[in-house]
């Protein structure tokens, strides 16, 4: 996957170097009456997922020792046999190169002159994506299939951290960065042919994660799908809420 995102970058400045580019305008604006209220709400969201953070205590030693994986629905209990480190680091490399991605919009002429608009709208996919993912997971409390597994040892169970399952944070951030990426680089280029491949990647990196989360043993399929999903929307819907397409932003 690290291989498809280089492929993507050298596509892309070839792309724009050899294309003639025509007039540039715009398709996104910045406004008090989108920005504020997005950025208000992942401030709050954060806070009331701190607080309901502050009313959880770990389990006991005991309490952890007896958890049964059968407990855990057929679809998902596969994930508690899982416990690939190599498949954690590699999820945490595909997080910091989806989180990149909008540097990519560097190499277009176009898209250069709008960094600051780029820039603002990764921001609040960012903050948005945090915010929700970790209200969920503080307010859900699910252990990990990690939890589950009687080969792990107990003393590494016994994390806050390992309490926070549902739904994936890796996956839902990779999902926001990609599909964001996607949605603005067929804003900045309509017409370019290389928007199939773009959407591919953008589709298959936050695939991928989940995958690698599961494997990991971070994750069950219920986090991972929730993830992707939540991820993806919150990537789309804010360069469309930003979009000067948008009636609220005619006005």
């Amino acid at each position: 996957m690290v291989r498809k995102v280089i492929l993507l970058a050298v596509c892309l400045q070839s792309f724009f170097l050899s294309e003639a580019q025509t007039p540039f305008t715009s398709p996104y604006k910045l406004s008090l009456a989108v920005d504020i209220p997005l950025g208000t709400n992942a401030i709050g969201l954060l806070g009331t997922s701190y607080l309901i953070g502050t009313t959880h205590t770990l389990p006991s030693k005991e309490s952890v020792m007896s958890l049964n994986r059968n407990d855990v629905n057929k679809f998902d209990r596969g994930a508690t046999y899982q416990n690939s480190k190599t498949c954690g680091y590699i999820s945490d490399a595909t997080m910091y190169a989806a989180i990149a991605m909008p540097l990519f919009h560097l190499i277009n002429p176009n898209s250069r002159k709008d960094f600051g608009k780029i820039a603002a709208m990764t921001g609040e996919v960012l903050a948005l994506n945090f915010a929700i993912t970790n209200l969920l997971k503080e307010t859900v409390h699910r252990p990990r299939p990690l939890v589950y597994n009687p080969d792990i040892p107990v003393e590494k169970k016994l994390k806050k951290d390992n309490f926070k399952s549902f739904f994936s944070g890796h996956t839902s951030t990779v999902a926001s960065m990609s599909f964001f990426f996607a949605t603005t680089f067929v804003a900045y280029n309509p017409n370019s042919k290389l928007k199939p491949m773009v959407w591919s990647i953008c589709a298959a990196l936050p695939l991928a994660t989940a995958v690698l989360r599961y494997k990991a043993g971070k994750h069950y399929w219920t986090d991972v799908i929730t993830g992707y999903v939540i991820g993806a929307a919150i990537g789309v819907a804010v360069p469309y809420l930003h979009s000067v397409k948008w009636k609220y932003n005619n006005r």
